[in-house]
């Protein structure tokens, strides 16, 4: 039993005429009766009563029709969605993201994509920074923003830009300007910041920008996720410095006071990407 017969089946069915039927499928009328009959043959069950006048469905043929009808419309839809996926066109792709791009580059980069590839199913998650290599290499995402510059011979990146830092505290705080920013001004702050490991980009940054205000700053709550931090900081829970894109999200109860240090942001993904639907998205990000 072949897909080819079940598909010449399913028409018959529907025409319940065999000339008609040899004429819409592309074959001779002859080759159509073999074909069921092989069909009839295997399953062992009579599918059409035949006269010289009329071609009717048997109960068996009926059933089999309901049971077969979805199932090769599934077949033909799936064996098209994967012509997609080989033209690159359509499929799935899991893209990791920090919390501080969805407020600016996240949506404009999705929208191109979507305006391009309008199939495609984007996953976004977001990861612990420590996973996000062998998350990587592991095929669990395909494509990752980090501020952390991993280096990996299996992949490879691209600084998209650098953004800036902004020291974020409650409404009510007194700290309202740089100019307030001061060793004496936040030697006595609670800090509220992400995980670091030792040699990460990000850390880095943040040991330059608490060196140079001469603090060596108490921790008192540590996040990955910049929701979770903008929460604890309208609570008066402590203060943050992250990424002033964060303004962005107008979240109320909080202030971003902007800071004279950079962090960068990269794209990162497999060397030798053999997936065409992760390069092809790959293009439109690196644009």
């Amino acid at each position: 039993m072949t897909i080819q017969q079940i598909e010449y089946f399913l028409q018959l069915s529907e025409e319940l005429h065999y000339w008609r039927t040899s004429y819409k499928v592309n074959i001779t009328q002859s080759v159509l009766s073999r074909q069921i009959k092989a069909l009839e043959d295997e399953l062992q069950v009579t599918l059409f009563n035949r006269s010289n006048r009329k071609v009717e469905l048997t109960p068996a043929g009926k059933f089999l029709q309901q049971q077969w009808k979805p199932l090769i419309d599934q077949v033909n839809a799936s064996a098209l969605y994967a012509r997609k996926i080989h033209k690159g066109e359509g499929g799935d792709i899991v893209i990791n993201h920090p919390g501080s791009i969805t407020y600016d580059i996240l949506p404009d980069v999705l929208a191109r994509v979507t305006a391009e590839y309008p199939e495609i199913k984007v996953e976004l998650v977001q990861i612990r920074h420590s996973q996000e290599i062998e998350m990587l290499k592991a095929f669990k995402i395909d494509l990752c923003y980090s501020r952390h510059k991993h280096e990996d011979e299996l992949l490879t990146s691209v600084l998209i830009r650098h953004d800036s830092l902004a020291l974020m505290v409650p409404a009510a705080h007194p700290i309202v300007a740089a100019a307030d920013i001061t060793r004496e001004t936040l030697q006595q702050e609670r800090f509220i910041l992400s995980t670091f490991t030792d040699g990460e980009t990000f850390g880095m940054k943040m040991e330059e920008v608490f060196s140079a205000y001469g603090i060596d700053p108490a921790v008192r709550f540590e996040s990955d996720f910049g929701s979770v931090i903008m929460s604890l900081v309208k609570k008066g829970l402590g203060i943050s410095v992250i990424p002033y894109s964060y303004s962005l999200a107008n979240y109320p109860g909080v202030r971003f006071v902007p800071l004279p240090f950079e962090v960068p942001l990269y794209l990162i993904w497999r060397k030798n990407e053999e997936n065409e639907v992760i390069r092809n998205v790959l293009d439109i990000l690196i644009k």
